[in-house]
């Protein structure tokens, strides 16, 4: 144990170093907050405790955690949590608010209609017990975690919109019309569901994927839309009112949020007031400041014994002269009677120090305070940041006690290290990993690992942070591509930080898209590949695939040559597990068999040229639409959208042996096939009276939804085809399918 010590010091020391410059300034959560934004009774509401609640819930109110909802067969529920996220609850439902946290974030002149993604980090779960919710979220911050836990299950999150639910005698639904959701039965293991697919589990036996429910997918997008009208208008500032109000304990942010949904004719001037209320809210002086205060005073039992009877507790009578502000004040009485104690057990200074540490929570005082004194004493001569890292590393106090004193730190620098006492390869690595996570601004990284591994560190977890560090960052591949990282398939598409793309990799696979068994893979944050001729030889090796998957955005700009030496039948895939451009006049040509380009958002190709030996294939898990395209390719062309597919302007090859077309609705115009290609048409609802497409533009978009839309100018070897007889005269090399596995 005696030389134990100094390693585990130095290790300290270094750690406390890593977070204070890694880092910066430590950023804490506080409660999150869940708005109702609609309300159709009968609705009923509970404490934690199952007992009805006395006050009225109404449109603008903000629910507390722990609390229960429940909805009547008649019933309906919906609220806007503050990370952007809306949840409706259907007819005969009952959920509790779970934990729900946020990082603080800063509301400007916005409204909720503004947010692309959510405006900061959170965690939230929601417990769902029987009944179903209709989910729409913001883009996630790859950070944050949302789950919705069921006793058949739990459904984990990242950016989506989706039904799920939960169900005497039929178990567990899911449906999910964007994005992905993660299913995990207990003690199973956890099946990803894409846009377009949905899922039964009856509580036994194994998962059932299937199709999207259709009927389901519209009333998803009903119940969504209602939702976002009603919550559009709401300020953000109301928004980050009702989370001060949540975490105060009062109900004055809810008549904010209130105002703000109904007054949406007028948005500036709510901007402006939702601004105001936010800033008298959280301030120190102010009426309406004082008003929240003297609830928050009013829930605590010393403040309203005081209040009531002028008789004081032992803490109120100890609060007493002391010149805490009234920020101090409501953080003090935020902690639990014990903690308040120990607070007033404590110096003055030391008591302020940590109400106004705003990433000192109530775990961490429980967690500080049944320390010694002189442990304590020592945690407190830290600076705030690595006071709270240390006690997030909940390490024990025979630790703490040896390793922050002042002799043991000063004999753990490495020039007064004891001769026959080094490092661990171990817990070298580690500190080495935590150089090159610091270099490259992923810090993060080592958190969300930490989170993972409970902090029980070996070399394969090391293994999975380093990579974690390359796919988190950005690489321009015209500059870095002498040292651009190759990683193998396993390492990669198991790794938390690729999780949007292997969800993406996963549905190309159901699509038949996929780059084979083993590719090599180029990752990253974002994926950058202008004009150049990129050579793919050395990096493939052995293999026959490869895959460039970016997990945020994927650029494509230029003319763009992909080759590799003497090498047949390679597959190359471009996959963004979020966002895609590729700029207006790109042309792509591939000497490899196959090009691939394929995203999880929206695909635009504006005026681009794309080429490949044997096969093109684009692939949207949302729209894909393609404007003035030119495709060549020997064997196939695959073009597949979750949702839409638009082509306005399409030329191909008069070679072409197969064109594939497939999206829940496609409207096609200036686009000629090939009299020899045989082309296949897939959409939701397949063809009308067994063959056919909607004709013109003349066709209601109610009418079109679903359908193949042969909208303007669609022709066959040259032959306009803008009727059924024109049609059946001309299309004969043209079949008309349905859509399977959206």
């Amino acid at each position: 144990m005696k030389n134990t010590f100094p390693i585990l010091i130095l290790f300290l020391t270094y750690f406390l170093t890593f977070f204070a410059q890694g880092q910066g300034e430590l950023k804490s959560f506080v409660p999150g907050a869940l708005i109702v934004v609609e309300k159709e009774n009968p609705v009923s509401f509970m404490n934690a405790q199952g007992e009805p609640l006395s006050e009225n819930i109404e449109i603008g109110s903000v629910l507390e955690q722990g609390s229960w909802a429940i909805t009547g067969k008649a019933g309906k529920l919906s609220f806007l949590m503050s990370n952007g996220t809306l949840v409706t609850m259907l007819p005969d439902s009952k959920m509790k608010v779970g934990d729900f946290k946020q990082l603080p974030f800063d509301p400007g002149n916005r409204k909720v209609s503004d947010l692309t993604k959510e405006p900061s980090a959170s965690e939230a779960t929601l417990d769902l017990e029987l009944g179903s919710l209709v989910v729409k979220t913001k883009k996630l911050d790859k950070k944050s975690s949302f789950q919705i836990a069921t006793s058949l299950g739990v459904a984990g999150i990242r950016g989506t919109e989706f039904q799920l639910g939960v169900n005497t005698g039929n178990g567990f639904q899911l449906d999910v019309t964007e994005s992905t959701v993660a299913f995990t039965p207990p003690g199973g293991t956890t099946t990803p569901i894409s846009q377009g697919a949905g899922l039964d589990f009856s509580g036994t036996g194994s998962v059932v994927p299937r199709a999207l429910n259709p009927a389901v997918a519209q009333s998803i997008a009903t119940t969504t839309a209602a939702a976002t009208l009603a919550s559009n208008n709401i300020s953000l500032s109301a928004v980050t009112n009702a989370m001060v109000q949540t975490a105060q304990g009062t109900e004055e942010g809810g008549d904010g949020a209130e105002e703000e949904s109904e007054d949406s004719d007028s948005s500036e001037g709510s901007d402006s007031e939702g601004s105001d209320s936010q800033e008298s809210s959280t301030g120190s002086e102010g009426s309406s400041s004082n008003s929240i205060i003297d609830t928050l005073l009013e829930s605590d039992p010393d403040a309203k014994q005081t209040r009531e009877t002028g008789k004081v507790s032992t803490n109120s009578k100890r609060m007493a002269g002391l010149p805490f502000t009234q920020r101090q004040l409501a953080r003090f009485y935020g902690f639990s009677e014990t903690t308040q104690t120990e607070l007033l057990d404590v110096s003055f200074e030391d008591a302020t120090r940590l109400l106004d540490l705003e990433a000192f929570t109530q775990v961490h005082a429980t967690d500080l305070f049944s320390l010694s004194k002189e442990a304590q004493v020592r945690l407190m001569s830290l600076e705030d940041n690595q006071l709270i890292s240390l006690l997030d590393a909940k390490l024990d106090e025979e630790f703490i006690l040896t390793a922050l004193s002042t002799e043991a730190i000063n004999e753990a620098l490495p020039d007064k290290q004891p001769d026959g006492i080094s490092i661990s390869d171990l817990n070298k690595d580690i500190l080495d990993l935590a150089d090159d996570l610091r270099a490259s601004g992923n810090a993060d990284v080592f958190e969300k690992i930490e989170e993972i591994n409970g902090g029980s560190w070996t070399e394969d977890w090391v293994k999975v942070a380093q990579v974690g560090n390359i796919l988190s960052t950005e690489y321009d591949l015209l500059q870095d591509w002498s040292s651009m990282p190759v990683l193998s398939f396993s390492e990669a598409i198991n790794n938390p930080f690729f999780e949007t793309v292997s969800t993406l990799f996963n549905q190309l696979l159901l699509d038949s898209l996929d780059a084979g068994s083993d590719p090599v893979v180029l990752g990253g944050l974002s994926l950058s590949l202008g004009a150049e001729s990129y050579n793919f030889t050395e990096m493939l090796g052995d293999k026959t695939g490869l895959l460039m998957g970016a997990t945020d955005k994927l650029t494509l700009d230029g003319v763009i040559n992909l080759q590799a030496d003497g090498m047949d039948g390679v597959r190359f895939i471009a996959a963004s597990g979020g966002a895609i451009e590729v700029a207006k006049g790109t042309s792509i040509k591939s000497t490899l068999a196959d090009l691939v380009i394929s995203a999880r958002e929206d695909v635009l190709m504006q005026e681009v040229s794309l080429e490949s030996t044997r096969e093109v294939a684009l692939r949207s898990l949302r729209d894909l639409q393609l404007n003035q395209v030119s495709i060549t390719a020997a064997d196939r062309v695959h073009l597949r959208a979750s949702r839409n597919l638009d082509v306005d302007g399409l030329q191909l090859s008069q070679s072409l042996p197969s064109l594939i077309m497939e999206a829940t609705t496609i409207r096609l115009s200036n686009v000629d096939f090939p009299s020899a290609t045989a082309v296949q048409l897939n959409s939701l609802k397949g063809p009308i009276d067994g063959r056919y497409p909607n004709f013109g533009t003349g066709v209601s978009l109610e009418q079109q939804l679903g359908r193949v839309n042969f909208i303007e100018n669609v022709r066959s070897g040259g032959n306009l085809m803008n009727d059924r007889p024109s049609f059946d005269q001309f299309g004969g090399n043209i079949s008309i399918g349905k859509m399977t596995n959206p």
